[in-house]
């Protein structure tokens, strides 16, 4: 008899988005990372069939019985790692490899994860773990890989997984969310987003193309690496302020969107982690909500006013974080509270691995490398993701192909970080008064404005 289990709110969601589009990739999430050091494939293979016992939801297919979509946990056997021979591929041949890897669809009815060991060497290879968003998310990821590489080093010094076990489990998860829902809390919170929600349209940017009337679901990515300098300044500029260095580039991003819209109030979404609960740190699971945020700007609004406005939303907004905000009803003449995201990641969560984020590093033996894979992409109009390691602060912007040229987004960017500096340099400066031209744009506007020569 097949071991049916329930979805949750955020889960459910995701099983119609990708009846939406079966055949796209905008929900994969992709780690890969280069390992500099022999391995046994014997000794992987055990440790993946170890990573799939430890975590139920690596093994599991997803189902609709009379309109319903159910979970269905299989034995640990269906989860296999393949090992793809690449000897003499130079570094391009082999991450164009691992991308490939990262974009091709899941048939969820067969699984929801895929390994993968690109093997150039003995000694050089790149191991690439995808996972469905409707089993995992970011910190999913890490936890995957950690998990994974902690097995391999325990089988082979020890004979079993260098790890401890679990105290709880995706499903006690859900069994909480139902528990609210039901509860006199869950209408409460779900009232809160309500009046967070009311009466402010989702921020739109100019778009260089007309909104299709389906959404593609394919993206592209343009990133940026903040200057090391603004990066070094940004936390003293922070705690200044009485914020979180996110709230003050968050209050900088939406000064942009400010600028580049008019509205002086707006929503956008920030994917928050929900692991509240005691034992659900090492948990694998799509454990995140998606919070509203409410910006409220004016052209007096100053710089530091933004930063603190922002650093206040995300406490609202998380103060009703355990309330699905999937369940929310969607107004009357668009399919989403939001067509932006914003979250930060941060490298005091995951250590040691998020020290990849810095170049490499030596796990326990094995020397790893982080290669940098493009995933993602496509799932709303525009996805910014702030990347914060102890030497570097970059800014991922995924976007919808189908309404952004790459840019357009460019510009976006050299935009954010401009403001950002300004934010960082002089925080009573009103948001009006940051110039958002350089020279470029100048000599396209005066060329706009030039007649014919007679």
């Amino acid at each position: 008899m097949d071991d049916l289990r329930r979805l949750s709110a955020g889960q459910d969601a995701m099983w119609h988005l990708h009846r939406l589009a079966p055949d796209r990739a905008a929900y994969n999430i992709t780690l890969a990372v280069r390992v500099r050091t022999p391995l046994e494939p014997d000794l992987l293979h055990r440790a993946v069939a170890a990573l799939a016992a430890r975590h139920d939801l690596l093994r599991s297919v997803f189902t609709e019985i009379d309109g319903v979509p159910w979970r269905v946990v299989r034995a640990p056997a269906m989860v296999r790692l393949e090992v793809r021979e690449m000897a003499g591929a130079d570094d391009d041949a082999v991450a164009a490899a691992a991308r490939d890897v990262g974009r091709t669809p899941f048939r969820l009815a067969e699984g929801a994860v895929r390994l993968v060991l690109l093997r150039r060497r003995h000694d050089d290879a790149v191991l690439v773990v995808v996972a469905h968003h409707i089993i995992s998310d970011r910190t999913s990821q890490w936890l995957l890989m950690r998990d994974l590489l902690d097995a391999y080093r325990g089988l082979l010094t020890a004979g079993e997984p260098a790890w401890s076990e679990l105290d709880r489990a995706f499903d006690d998860h859900v069994e909480d969310e139902r528990r609210l829902l039901a509860s006199p809390r869950g209408p409460e919170l779900a009232e809160r987003w309500r009046r967070i929600c009311a009466d402010a349209p989702a921020a739109e940017l100019p778009a260089d193309r007309p909104r299709p009337e389906r959404q593609g679901f394919t993206g592209a990515t343009v990133q940026r690496r903040f200057p090391d300098a603004l990066h070094g300044r940004l936390r003293p500029a922070a705690d200044a302020l009485g914020v979180t260095p996110f709230a003050l580039v968050l209050g900088a991003f939406e000064t942009v969107l400010h600028r580049y819209t008019g509205h002086d109030r707006f929503l956008i979404g920030c994917p928050a982690s929900i692991r509240f609960r005691r034992g659900m740190r090492d948990v694998v699971g799509y454990l995140v909500n998606t919070l509203v945020l409410r910006a409220r700007l004016s052209p007096a609004t100053t710089l530091g006013e933004a930063a603190v406005s922002a650093y206040r939303q995300t406490a609202t907004a998380m103060a009703a974080a355990r309330y699905p905000t999937v369940l929310l009803p969607r107004p009357e003449d668009r399919a989403r509270l939001f067509h932006i995201a914003v979250t930060m990641v941060t490298a005091n969560r995951m250590e040691p691995l998020l020290d990849l984020l810095d170049g490499g590093l030596d796990y326990g033996g094995l020397r790893l490398e982080l290669v940098d894979v493009p995933h993602m992409e496509g799932q709303l109009d525009l996805s910014v993701e702030l990347r914060e390691s102890r030497g570097a602060l970059t800014v991922t912007f995924r976007y919808d192909v189908d309404l952004f040229d790459a840019v357009t987004i460019e510009r976006l960017a050299d935009h954010l970080v401009t403001v950002t500096e300004a934010a960082v340099a002089d925080p009573g400066t009103p948001v009006s008064g940051v110039s958002l031209g350089d020279e470029t744009d100048l000599e396209r506007l005066l060329a706009m404005g030039t007649g014919p020569t007679r």
